[in-house]
């Protein structure tokens, strides 16, 4: 038995392991985009379809973090909590608890059109850009690549302003509450910043792109 904690770790762990071990077959930039690249074919593959899929789940793992006060780091699960699918239920069952409450509820489909969207476009298209980039098809890497990356940048754009929204909206779940408070810079819902990465990233991974472009002119 572990805790959610030392999960997540070997989690990461597992998804940039993956990446070293078939990192020969690869020719990028450098080694950041690259790493990008293998979290987002996982993310949409392994973690985004497992909660699309079975959000019900998500549902009642977030009620009962709620009902107990408690969260993922602090509960202890087994080790097949693990695998990708099953992490991903504990991960956006957090995440739905203590962030985004969008996630936990089955009445609308908002949460699940998001993630849905992210995994058909940023992680689909991301994994053709692997492919061909395997294949030596520069320009069909390009291609995929930005289609992937500029679909992620603007999901996560229109992502944060509509929940920015939701916490100033009184009859939204978000609701900035004394019993769900943001904070300032939602400090007092912390996971809410993991969603930075999904913002610097597909930016930093176009900017260095456009740049490896112009210097190609």
């Amino acid at each position: 038995m572990v805790n959610g904690l030392i999960l997540a770790l070997l989690e990461i762990i597992i998804v940039f392991e993956t990446g070293y071990i078939i990192r020969d077959y690869f020719t990028l930039i450098n080694p950041i985009i690259y790493s990008w690249l293998i979290l987002t074919v996982f993310t949409g593959f392994l973690w985004e379809i497992a909660f699309v899929s079975n959000y019900h789940k998500v549902n009642a793992i977030s009620t009962e973090f709620i009902k107990d006060n408690t969260s993922v780091w602090k509960t202890h699960y087994t080790l097949d909590n693990i695998l990708p699918w099953k992490f991903s239920l504990l991960f956006y069952g957090e995440y739905g608890a203590w962030a985004d409450r969008e996630y936990m509820i089955t009445a609308d489909n908002w949460s699940r059109v998001i993630e849905s969207t992210h995994a058909l476009f940023s992680g689909v298209f991301a994994l053709l850009a692997l492919y061909h980039n395997y294949r030596n098809n520069h320009m069909a890497f390009i291609l995929t690549l930005g289609v992937s990356m500029g679909s992620q940048l603007m999901n996560s754009i229109l992502y944060m302003a509509e929940y920015f929204i939701q916490t100033k909206n009184k009859n939204n779940i978000n609701y900035n509450t004394p019993e769900f408070p943001t904070g300032y810079y939602l400090l007092k819902r912390p996971f809410m910043w993991v969603n930075i990465l999904w913002t610097v990233m597909p930016a930093y991974t176009i900017a260095a792109y456009a740049a490896y472009a112009a210097r190609s002119l």
